[in-house]
């Protein structure tokens, strides 16, 4: 066993070479390590340098799957907190890319009860699989090509690296959590005002290059007053989120829904004719009769919806929004309760 040379026998051995003969191995055996310390620590730094600079999680995904190729080239990694959605960085292309995808998605489904690591058949590839905290709640999942991977470098890489990822992770999911609660509505969930005017304009730019029909819906609820005047604005509080949570479960996952003001609700619904929007207000409409809510006294709770199609001679959000609004007028003047386009 080699002796380990203090500092004081370091400067001793340059004065005394006799003493540095007695035991070069040692001192070469400590340099090597020293110099294999101070590459681990480097690239620790470099992980979290470049973590540092990202905010988002796909764009942190996308750093850690940089950082990995030199010592693990991959097709995907992944990453997923089982309260949010998963995030990934993917090399490979078209159907590859989604095939990888949905195997990721399996995979990260219940990661404590499947192996931590094996090979894909389906693609020819393997996986590890990390879970970062001790009750499975985040996980880390890298596919590769090479079944040479599936021992030693990983073993190292879970040493050394993955508890390096827990912090910045966890920034950035607290990140994500306000940068969601600044575009959603804070009692219904929705998204606010400013998601729905800027996924708008996306969507109307969209229609001019493509010619894709989009339709404006502007709805605002029925006898709402009486419930806020008679009830207390508690139950009307209870009563919109109700209301929105019908909305969210008839409307498609590609229509933006948001809440734009006390009681009126908007949406976009992107490659939709007139008639198939008016069907389905028709159907939201129905259900909102159908939750059967009423103030003492008063008329039962119900939605007017007015609809516009959307033509380049609108030019703007606003002139569209006019144009959907006055049906949405025409609507509460011929009865409520009803759509108009």
């Amino acid at each position: 066993m080699g002796i380990s040379i203090s500092l004081e026998n370091r400067r001793k051995a340059m004065i005394n070479p006799a003493l540095f003969a007695k035991q070069p191995r040692a001192l070469i055996e400590e340099i090597e390590e020293y110099r294999k310390e101070t590459e681990r620590l480097g690239r620790i730094y470099d992980l979290h340098r470049q973590l540092g600079m990202s905010l988002d999680l796909d764009s942190m995904i996308e750093a850690i799957s940089r950082w990995l190729v030199p010592v693990m080239p991959h097709n995907l990694v992944a990453y997923r907190r089982f309260d949010r959605r998963i995030h990934t960085a993917c090399s490979s292309h078209g159907p590859d890319r989604q095939a990888l995808r949905e195997i990721a998605q399996e995979l990260m489904r219940h990661p404590l009860n499947e192996k931590r690591s094996g090979c894909l058949t389906t693609v020819a590839r393997y996986y590890h699989l990390w879970p970062l905290d001790p009750n499975g709640h985040d996980c880390l999942l890298v596919i590769h090509e090479c079944a040479e991977l599936s021992s030693a470098p990983f073993d190292h890489l879970e040493a050394e690296v993955l508890e390096e990822l827990r912090g910045p992770l966890e920034r950035a999911l607290a990140y994500e959590d306000l940068y969601d609660q600044a575009r959603r509505d804070s009692l219904t969930g929705l998204v606010n005002r400013r998601v729905f005017e800027e996924r708008s304009a996306l969507e109307m730019a969209h229609a001019n290059r493509h010619g894709n029909p989009l339709v404006l819906a502007c709805l605002d609820l029925d006898h709402f007053k009486a419930i806020n005047d008679r009830m207390g604005h508690g139950e009307g509080d209870v009563v919109l989120q109700k209301v929105s949570k019908t909305f969210a479960r008839i409307v498609r996952d590609s229509d933006l829904l948001a809440r734009v003001g006390g009681d009126e609700f908007a949406m976009i619904l992107p490659s939709t004719t007139l008639e198939n929007a008016n069907l389905l207000m028709e159907r939201l409409c129905k259900a909102v009769r159908e939750l059967n809510i009423r103030a003492p006294e008063a008329a039962p709770l119900g939605v007017s919806v007015g609809l516009s199609l959307w033509k380049p001679e609108h030019a703007t959000l606003e002139a569209w929004w006019q144009s959907a609004d006055a049906a949405l007028y025409r609507a509460k003047a011929s009865g409520r309760s009803q759509v108009c386009c």
